[in-house]
């Protein structure tokens, strides 16, 4: 099996990961959110997203992607907690990686890049036991707060603290 490789993203990345970013969530999300979740206007909205992280990364935000083989397979991005109650200075703002990488280690590596063992916030479907469960044995726990996840098939997103 060939090696991941977990590094920072480059501006030259960005088309793929923008292509990655949507591949995945059609993957995670397909039976839960509408197609316009992955339509144009989201791809054009993710594209201006990773051209700015790739060229111009705020400092104290943390983006990683996860490569094999030459090709991108996962992202992961943290900061700055951004709920007016942030419960922690950090926050993960989202990890996602291919369906066919689940159980390499990618998605650990990507956790530990964006934020190491450093106490954090973050949002998941709870109707994503495979992430909640991830989460949890990462020291993740759920705080009681959820909120609706913007999508009515999709359920309620619950935050979860470590």
């Amino acid at each position: 099996m060939a090696v991941t490789r977990i590094r920072a993203p480059r501006i030259e990345d960005a088309t793929s990961l923008d292509e990655l970013h949507l591949e995945t969530w059609a993957e995670t999300y397909a039976c839960l959110f509408p197609d316009s979740a992955w339509g144009e206007e989201e791809r054009r909205g993710r594209m201006r997203m990773w051209t700015s992280i790739c060229s111009e990364p705020r400092p104290g935000d943390s983006f990683a992607v996860a490569e094999r083989d030459g090709r991108l397979v996962g992202l992961a991005g943290a900061g700055a907690g951004q709920d007016a109650d942030a419960p922690r200075e950090k926050q993960l703002w989202f990890i996602y990686l291919l369906a066919s990488e689940h159980g390499t280690g990618a998605g650990q590596g990507l956790l530990d890049a964006v934020l190491g063992t450093d106490p954090a916030s973050l949002w998941v479907l709870e109707a994503n036991p495979r992430a909640r469960s991830f989460y949890v044995r990462n020291g993740f726990e759920p705080d009681g707060i959820r909120r609706p996840s913007g999508y009515e098939a999709a359920g309620d997103e619950i935050r979860m603290v470590r």
